[in-house]
Order: structure tokens, then C-alpha cells, then sequence
């Protein structure tokens, strides 16, 4: 019995850590340091789980983190994907989008990338 004890209580752990995992962002558009030569008329963010799309948003800021714009999700090109209308006017330079999504399990998870823009 305490051999079975011993051999139990690190497959516990594991499998209470498998538990913990929550939803992570996998890509983006525009993605992560991506250079792009126009504005972006939407921003996409797809998860490894589907987010909460009505509890899906973005701030997005410049460069210099004065905000831009405040962005709520709508439904994306598929389940596992958000996307955020940016209907700001965006000029030349450097941008963060800092976002934040609830996933499945209800736990909130957030994150931030940034992009630029060059003429």
C-alpha cells in the first residue's frame, strides 16, 4: 500500500496540473511584430479553446501607450477565433493590442502583442 501511495501522489499532481492549463492565444492577425504597410481593418485572435466572444475585447494602444481605441469582439471566421472590428483611424507607427478573453471554464486570461505600420 504505501508503494502504491508513493507511485499515486506525482500522478495526482500531474493530473491536477493538466487541470490548471486555460485557454492561450495561438495566433493573430496582425500577428506579433508583423510590419504591415496599411491599417488593419480588423484585429483576429484564435485560442486553442473557444473564447467567449461577448467577453472578448482589446485595448488598443500606440507605441508611446496612449490609447487608441477600446474594441469589443464579434464572432470570428471560426469557433476558435475573435475578431475586432478597428474602425479607428490608424497612422503610421507602432501599436499594442492588449486583450483579454474567458474561456469555456470561466477563467479570464489576457495577453498583449504589438504591430506596426509603415507607409
Amino acid at each position: 500500500m504505501r508503494l502504491f501511495n508513493l507511485l499515486a501522489a506525482p500522478l495526482s499532481v500531474l493530473a491536477l496540473g493538466a487541470g490548471l492549463v486555460h485557454n492561450q492565444l495561438t495566433r493573430s492577425t496582425p500577428s506579433a511584430g508583423e510590419k504591415l504597410s496599411a491599417a488593419p481593418g480588423r484585429i483576429v485572435l484564435w485560442f486553442k479553446e473557444r473564447p467567449e466572444v461577448r467577453l472578448t475585447s482589446v485595448i488598443l494602444m500606440r507605441g508611446d501607450s496612449s490609447f487608441v481605441a477600446s474594441i469589443r469582439a464579434v464572432a470570428g471566421p471560426d469557433s476558435l477565433a475573435a475578431a475586432l472590428p478597428v474602425t479607428t483611424t490608424l497612422s503610421s507607427g507602432d501599436y499594442l493590442v492588449a486583450w483579454r478573453t474567458t474561456s469555456g471554464d470561466g477563467h479570464a486570461i489576457r495577453g498583449s502583442f504589438g504591430f506596426s505600420i509603415s507607409p
